[in-house]
């Protein structure tokens, strides 16, 4: 599908809104590499987010599953470009494609307290680390993304947001794929038998489990359900 003009995002309103009412300034039909995007239908509000790698999919959950959390806003661009193009220049860095081009930040997160924070999210350290690199091409890629992330943080810095860089590597993927599996029945229209109303319970914090192992529902279900838990 071509990509939207700049011009195009901010007449459709791309980068404005909160909750299920934002429009993220990239879409995932719009990505180049499909393979390693996701659609997260967000369970407390119901928007379905864009979320362009796995690494992004995964903080999502853990993200969204702190209650502290209000909002998150997705591919959140850097208004305006002479703003980052500014950065990049003092930092003798090239612009990300040109400068024209508005910049996103991977998650901008809203806590309960009103503060703010960016995410920018990378699979592996070796990403943005050059000196991990085991080719030349990998070693530039790594430098550039490093310039790019260099350019994100002073924007943030600016608006007096604190800017933070997250790695996939980091997460225990049986914690995300715990919150994945409950918070699809968040909604009680979806719960359908006992095992769902247990995650139900689960996914509205109404049962505390360790979301660091592997969960035996079936136990859940007779110590919570049937024994009037």
């Amino acid at each position: 599908m071509p990509r939207i003009t700049e011009a195009g995002k901010r007449r459709e309103g791309r980068g404005k809104g909160h909750g299920a009412n934002y429009k993220p300034w990239i879409k995932i039909r719009e990505f180049n590499s499909a393979g390693t995007t996701a659609n997260v239908v967000d369970w407390k509000h119901g928007r379905t987010t864009q979320l362009l790698s796995q690494g992004e999919e995964w903080y999502y959950y853990v993200l969204r599953w702190d209650d502290n959390v209000t909002d998150i806003r997705e591919q959140f661009p850097l208004f305006e470009p002479e703003d980052t193009v500014r950065i990049a220049d003092a930092f003798g860095f090239r612009h990300p494609k040109d400068r024209n081009t508005t910049m996103t930040t991977d998650m901008l997160v809203d806590y309960a307290d009103g503060h703010q924070e960016a995410f920018s999210i990378k699979d592996s350290r070796k990403d943005v680390d050059y000196k991990l690199a085991k080719t030349e091409y990998e070693m530039n890629q790594a430098m550039r993304t490093a310039e790019k992330l260099l350019i994100e943080k002073k924007y943030w810095a600016e608006k007096g947001i604190t800017w933070k860089l997250l790695y996939k590597e980091d997460l225990d993927p049986q914690y995300v794929n715990n919150i994945r599996r409950i918070v699809v029945y968040y909604d009680e229209n979806k719960v359908h038998d006992d095992i769902s109303r247990v995650k139900h319970l689960i996914a509205t914090k109404q049962i505390t489990v360790d979301l660091f192992k592997p969960i035996d529902y079936r136990e859940l279900v007779t110590e919570h359900l049937r024994l009037g838990g």
